[in-house]
């Protein structure tokens, strides 16, 4: 099935909405996974570091990793339940097999990583270079640099929705990635800014509403993926969750 490149804009929201309701202790209980998952190594990792012994701090280092890596395994498990609750438009899929799609995210991290840490390298070999002759062009590298890193970066947003909904390698998501956020990037950057709004808002009242809006913010970005259609027969349903 070719790529759309239609980013369903208006409905997005609505599917959400419906998907949320279809099952809400599930979504739940995966963001409390996910919050878990990420604070308590990183509470582990602090008290470690706090103890005078050197080999104390070093498993505090490596407790820091964890709380990097581990929340990746429920946030895939989040994903998974929303490409399930939303509305389907491809037919006859294969089953997603839960350690293809751990070793296609594994090297889908290890890519951005990568492209990542040669954009910076690249960045700062060439601010250091041109740093000789003028500080103020050294600058300017870095400025525009940034800016196009970061411009790259973006482009790479639903790389990981769309590797769980396709059922597709790693490169092949970066790039239907790429092609989808290049052809609706004044609608990714409203999403986006949506996005961090209602997770910025969930950062109240002592990250609990994070419960919330996590699987929220996971229904919307696995909505992003699916191809536009015409959306009669959801509209006629009640979006107000049962």
């Amino acid at each position: 099935m070719a790529l759309s490149t239609d980013l369903p804009l208006i409905t997005l929201l609505p599917r959400a909405w419906i998907g949320f309701g279809k099952a809400p202790w599930r979504c739940v209980g995966l963001a409390a996974l996910i919050l878990i998952s990420a604070i308590g190594p990183a509470v582990v990792a602090q008290d470690l570091r706090m103890v005078s012994a050197p080999w104390l701090a070093r498993l505090g280092d490596i407790a820091v990793l964890i709380s990097l890596g581990l929340p990746i395994i429920p946030l895939l498990g989040l994903l998974r339940l929303a490409d399930q609750l939303l509305p389907d438009t491809l037919e006859a899929r294969p089953p997603q097999q839960l350690s293809s799609l751990m070793s296609q995210t594994l090297v889908l991290v290890v890519f951005e990583l990568l492209l990542l840490l040669a954009g910076l390298g690249l960045i700062q070999v060439l601010s250091w270079a041109v740093g000789h002759v003028s500080t103020t062009l050294a600058g300017l590298i870095v400025l525009l640099g940034a800016l196009i890193l970061g411009a790259g970066l973006f482009t790479q947003v639903l790389s990981l929705p769309l590797l769980v909904y396709h059922r597709c390698k790693a490169l092949q998501a970066m790039d239907r990635s790429r092609r989808l956020v290049q052809n609706n990037s004044l609608k990714m950057l409203a999403v986006l800014g949506l996005l961090l709004g209602i997770n910025a808002l969930g950062l109240l009242g002592a990250t609990l509403g994070l419960l919330l809006s996590l699987p929220f913010s996971a229904l919307v970005l696995m909505a992003c993926c699916r191809p536009q259609t015409p959306w009669r027969r959801d509209s006629r349903r009640n979006i107000l969750p049962t």
